[in-house]
């Protein structure tokens, strides 16, 4: 069963690294998110307070999306399958690398 936003918030995925705003009842992509500030603080605001608690994240390109329909998850998690898929060595071996480092 896939797991839906009880409430409209902020949520990060560090391993993206990904903040995005999930409304109530929109299914989350796959991977772990964790829910870090409420729909009424500022995007910026909230940006900062994540890079402030989660230093590592200061060297990677923190991404904001707005994720308010379960399409816009769909075509979410389109993009980042594409994403991954164009960090593969051209003959399809090998593992999914972060092309960040």
């Amino acid at each position: 069963m896939t797991e839906r936003a009880r409430e409209t918030a902020y949520y990060l995925n560090g391993k993206l690294p990904i903040l995005a705003l999930v409304a109530q009842g929109v299914q989350f992509p796959r991977g772990r998110w964790i829910r870090v500030a409420s729909e009424l603080v500022s995007p910026s605001l909230v940006q900062e307070l994540v890079i402030d608690l989660f230093p590592a994240l200061r060297e990677r390109n923190l991404r904001l999306v707005d994720l308010l329909t379960d399409f816009d998850v769909q075509e979410f998690e389109r993009e980042v399958d594409d994403a991954a898929a164009n960090t593969l060595p051209a003959d399809g071996s090998g593992s999914l690398r972060d092309p960040t480092h």
